[in-house]
């Protein structure tokens, strides 16, 4: 009986990663699509990942887990 459970909750949970898979692709997707074209050349030009960036000097660059937190804080998360 445990074990069926078990078995179930595990669909359950692999349909739910599933769906938002798929869903993460859909909104990259929208993104991509709307986005102004001076970004979709960079797009074209293979900076998917973005650049590398120092963090030294700029105040704009997350440099540590401490200021992640505190951005994550300040969204809600």
């Amino acid at each position: 009986m445990a074990q069926d459970f078990q078995d179930l909750t595990g669909q359950v949970i692999g349909k739910i990663t599933s769906i938002a898979q798929d869903l993460e692709k859909q909104l990259v997707q929208v993104l991509i699509d709307f986005a102004p074209s001076e970004i979709k050349r960079e797009l074209d030009n293979g900076l998917l990942n973005g650049p590398q960036i120092k963090p030294e000097g700029n105040t704009e660059v997350v440099a540590n887990q401490g200021q992640v937190d505190d951005l994550l804080d300040s969204l809600g998360f």
